[in-house]
């Protein structure tokens, strides 16, 4: 590809992009990782053990093993087969699993006291009004006064630092990764080639919206969620141009 070349992603990258090379893409983003993250939002949010909770993009639930006690009721959903395969190995306790789509969650209404969402699964689709399909969509199975806990990147941080090119191995592969910014867009997109050896294997898109907080608060806004506070990082703290994190947390009005 000529370096001037701004390459294209794909309109539902998501349907593709979280198969079983997911987790070696991203193998460090393990379980073991997750226990300060997990441990962060149930502080956070409040949990106790009466709470009925939703992991929305859960994945392969490596948060969802660490948030097992601190509810009555854990449910995680996801759109990728694969990866809710690899939740059931991760989880030692019982715990719902749901595969589907988080435009249409397949909830009755207040039925959970918190949603948690966890590293950037959100604001994947490339008309926004989706996007606030899903936080509607959020809305209608909180309970009123519900809370949400939602880890989102720095866009200003992530913009700044952006790393346009870079190569790496994991899980024996070799992964090429490019980076732009589409600016008509609003979106952070990136290209993975993967390679076995010599061997071309795949190649995975992510889009992302970039959302200031100041867009993220409208949009939670118009589905009758209030975010009370942001944290730039899992330390805690406010968010700052020198923070990779955007985490909102609020509640149901």
């Amino acid at each position: 590809m000529h370096e001037s070349e701004t390459p294209e992603t794909t309109h539902e990258w998501y349907a593709h992009s979280f198969d079983a090379l997911y987790p070696i893409i991203y193998a460090h983003r393990s379980v073991e990782a997750a226990v300060r993250e997990a441990s962060f939002a149930a502080r956070e949010l409040g949990l106790s053990t009466d709470d009925r909770v939703l992991d929305l993009g859960c994945g392969a639930g490596r948060h969802m093993v660490h948030l097992q006690g601190r509810a009555v009721s854990l449910t995680g959903l996801d759109y990728s087969r694969a990866l809710l395969n690899e939740a059931q190995r991760h989880l030692t306790a019982p715990a719902s699993l749901v595969r589907a789509d988080m435009r249409a969650l397949p909830f009755a209404n207040h039925t959970f006291d918190a949603i948690v969402n966890f590293f950037t699964s959100f604001g994947y689709f490339e008309d926004d009004s989706e996007n606030l399909g899903v936080v509607r969509q959020m809305a209608a199975v909180l309970r009123p006064g519900g809370r949400f806990f939602v880890d989102y990147f720095n866009a200003e941080y992530a913009v700044r630092t952006l790393d346009r090119r870079s190569t790496r191995v994991a899980g024996g592969y070799e992964l090429r990764e490019r980076r732009w910014v589409d600016e008509r867009a609003q979106r952070l997109n990136k290209v993975t080639e993967v390679y076995a050896g010599p061997a071309y294997e795949d190649t995975y898109y992510e889009s992302v919206r970039l959302y200031s907080p100041r867009a993220f608060t409208e949009l939670f806004n118009q589905a009758g969620l209030e975010i009370t506070r942001f944290h730039g990082a899992y330390s805690g703290g406010p968010m700052e141009p020198d923070r990779d994190r955007m985490i909102a947390i609020g509640r149901k009005r």
